[in-house]
């Protein structure tokens, strides 16, 4: 495979950029969109996924940089966080919601007691949902940051396994049986609570659903208008996190794939530095019941993917891409050898062995569009989040 076809720079609408340096729009300054020629797209494009194909490579790298600008998004601690890609090759992909997980650290006891820990459990910004047409299928993008703050380390180290509980709604038919629930195996007590809690105090200014409702039903929405607007036509759903982020991509994952059980839509997981989130149980679920293809990009001198300790934590994947720090003094600091960017430098630098020379990062600054968009705004809906008009995106992602 030689160099990219296209390389193409994210857009930023001017209006907004300047005055919202942290939101996400600021983040994706430096998103760097590698579409690789050939095989991506059109009636001859398989969805089912050949990891040694040019193409799925570059997908990892462009999943890597959505994550990353997730980070660089959060640090901006913005209440508005809204993205829009615009892409080469006619690809554009537009953020349709954003993603809020409750930290649930301090017991209340505690934060009764200590009025200074009242700010720490509350909804945080975690991710987006992002949707494209890709030339031949719709591409369905959801990206997780990882730990920032204190709130999001503490969960971390929550260690003791919980059973998994899988998404259902009655009203809408999604769900499995008792002996199917108790089959999902059993994930990091902390790890679930950031996925599954529940801003009931409503201490927060966002609704109350997790972040588990909140993604499952988003693709659910996305997917089902894809379908309605082109019936036949692939539609194919992608996860991905680093650490923490990759904890909560897989167990998305797992519940996503279940409310697409019956819609025929391959869904992937991609991680980068993801802990032991489960058990052998939630593995088998995920990979084998769920049929969630999972690729994991493990840089060899990094601790977190093998944490938490204990026998009965495994690593929730089917394959795993090992990456080698040669750089004694990046090897021997924690937090260089598992930091997203050190990842993907390896991952990229891998592929440059193999003879795909994909470009190195961009250095910063904007190249605009040649017809400058006006991108449209998310709603505010009943429950209290944000999405974008089904109408606004059909009139932005056009084939």
């Amino acid at each position: 495979m030689g160099v990219p076809s296209h390389l193409t720079l994210l857009s930023i609408d001017d209006d907004m950029a300047a005055g919202d340096k942290g939101s996400l729009l600021a983040g994706f300054a430096t998103f760097l969109q590698l579409i690789c020629g050939g095989g991506g797209g059109g009636e001859d494009y398989q969805l089912p996924i050949d990891h040694n194909h040019p193409d799925h490579k570059a997908d990892i790298l462009m999943y890597g940089d959505m994550v990353e600008a997730a980070y660089k998004a959060f640090a901006g601690d913005d209440d508005e966080k809204e993205v829009h890609y615009y892409g080469g090759g006619g690809y554009l992909y537009l953020a349709t919601t954003n993603l809020y997980a409750t930290i649930d650290a301090v017991p209340a006891p505690l934060e009764a007691a200590l009025p200074v820990l009242r700010g720490v459990d509350n909804p945080y910004w975690f991710g987006y949902v992002a949707a494209a047409w890709r030339g031949g299928y719709w591409d369905v993008v959801v990206p997780w940051r990882g730990s920032v703050n204190v709130a999001d380390w503490s969960m971390n180290i929550q260690f003791p396994l919980v059973p998994f509980k899988p998404y259902t709604s009655k009203d809408k038919g999604i769900g499995c049986g008792a002996a199917a629930a108790a089959a999902a195996g059993e994930v990091e007590k902390g790890f679930h609570k950031v996925y599954a809690s529940k801003d009931k105090a409503g201490k927060g200014q966002r609704g109350e659903l997790s972040a588990q409702e909140q993604v499952v039903e988003e693709v659910r929405r996305l997917v089902g208008h894809f379908r309605r607007e082109d019936p036949g036509v692939g539609v194919r759903v992608t996860m991905a996190g680093h650490s923490l982020g990759g904890a909560l991509a897989l167990m998305a994952a797992h519940d996503v794939a279940a409310a697409l059980a019956d819609d025929d839509v391959p869904v992937r997981a991609v991680t980068f530095g993801a802990p032991r989130v489960g058990d052998g149980a939630f593995r088998d679920a995920l990979i084998k019941g769920r049929h969630v293809d999972v690729v994991s990009l493990v840089v060899k001198q990094d601790l977190v993917p093998r944490l938490p300790p204990g026998h009965r934590y495994v690593q929730v994947t089917e394959k795993v891409v090992e990456l080698v720090v040669d750089d004694a003094a990046v090897a021997m600091s924690l937090s260089a050898s598992h930091s997203l960017e050190q990842y993907l430098h390896l991952f990229r630098r891998l592929c440059d062995d193999d003879g795909q020379a994909f470009a190195a990062p961009h250095d910063g600054g904007e190249v605009a569009p040649e017809k400058k968009n006006k991108w449209p705004e998310m709603e505010e809906e009943a429950d209290g989040y944000k999405r974008l008009p089904l109408s606004e995106l059909d009139k932005l992602i056009t084939k």
